[in-house]
C-alpha cells in the first residue's frame, strides 16, 4: 500500500469512526429520553451500568481522537502498523453496544439485538488481538508482504468466527458482554496471542538491536491490557485504571512508533 493510499484510507476510517461514535451516543441519549421516565429508568441503573457506560463513553471519544492523531503524526512516516493500530480502533467500535444491552433487557423489544451485539463484541475483540500480534510480526522495517492482503485476511477470518460462534442470551455477564460458546478457550487464546504479541517486539529489539521495540511492545501491552479491563471490568474505579492504562499505553507506543520511522 502506497503512503498516499494509506493517508486516504486513514482519512476515510477516521471519519467514519467520528461520524459512528457521535451517531451512537445520540442515539443512546435519544432512547434514553423517549423509553424512560427520569425516575423509573434511574431506580433501575445499577453500579456496574456506570461502569459500563464510563468505559463506552471513554471508547467513544478515544476512537476517533486516536486515528485523527494517527492521520497527522504519521502522514508522512511509511509504516504499515499504523494500518493495524486502525484495525484494532475498528475492533473497538463493537463496545458502544454494550450501552445499549441495559435498554434491551429493561424493555425486551429486540432480542434479535442481543444475538447480534454478542456476535460482533466477539468480533472486535477478536480484530483487537489479531491486529495488534500482525502489527509485532509484519512490521514494515521487516517484512515485505503486503499489507491489504494481511488486513483482508485478518477481516474475513474473524468475521467466519463470529457468524458460527454460538451465543447465550441468556447470561450477561456483568460487564454486559453476552456469553459465547467456547469462552474459556477463546479467553486463554486471547491472552496467548497477547504473550506472543509482547514476545514478538522483545525479538525485534534483539535482533535489530533497538530498544525502541521494547518501548513499542511495552506500550502495545499497556494499549492491549487497559483495553480488556475497559471491556470486562463492572467496577467504575478499575473502569477509569483502564482508561488510563490504555491511554498511557497509546500514547507511548505510538511515541515509540515514531522515532522508529524517523
Amino acid at each position: 500500500m502506497t503512503l498516499k493510499a494509506r493517508n486516504r484510507l486513514t482519512l476515510t476510517l477516521s471519519s467514519f469512526f467520528l461520524i459512528f461514535s457521535l451517531l451512537t451516543l445520540a442515539y443512546f441519549f435519544y432512547r434514553l429520553k423517549t423509553s424512560f421516565n427520569g425516575d423509573s429508568f434511574l431506580s433501575q441503573i445499577k453500579s456496574n451500568h456506570l461502569a459500563v457506560a464510563f468505559s463506552n463513553l471513554f471508547l467513544a471519544l478515544y476512537i476517533p481522537l486516536v486515528s485523527f492523531y494517527i492521520y497527522a503524526r504519521f502522514e508522512k512516516t511509511p509504516s504499515s502498523e499504523v494500518i493495524y493500530l486502525l484495525i484494532f480502533l475498528l475492533g473497538c467500535l463493537p463496545e458502544l453496544t454494550r450501552l445499549f444491552i441495559p435498554l434491551e433487557t429493561i424493555q425486551r423489544s429486540y432480542p434479535r439485538f442481543l444475538v447480534t451485539a454478542g456476535r460482533a463484541l466477539f468480533w472486535g475483540r477478536s480484530i483487537c488481538v489479531i491486529s495488534l500480534f500482525a502489527a509485532s510480526i509484519f512490521s514494515a522495517k521487516s517484512k515485505s508482504i503486503e499489507t491489504e492482503q494481511n488486513v483482508f485476511v485478518i477481516l474475513i477470518f474473524s468475521l467466519a468466527l463470529a457468524s458460527i460462534v454460538p451465543v447465550n442470551t441468556a447470561k450477561i455477564g456483568q460487564s454486559l458482554s453476552i456469553e459465547i460458546g467456547w469462552q474459556n478457550f477463546v479467553i486463554f487464546l486471547y491472552i496467548v496471542t497477547a504473550l506472543l504479541t509482547a514476545a514478538s517486539y522483545a525479538v525485534s529489539a534483539n535482533l535489530n538491536e533497538n530498544p525502541i521495540y521494547l518501548r513499542l511492545g511495552l506500550g502495545i501491552a499497556c494499549l492491549e491490557t487497559g483495553f480488556f479491563i475497559l471491556a470486562t471490568s463492572s467496577i467504575l474505579a478499575i473502569s477509569a485504571a483502564g482508561a488510563v492504562l490504555m491511554a498511557a499505553g497509546t500514547t507511548r507506543a505510538l511515541s515509540a512508533l515514531h522515532k522508529l520511522y524517523t
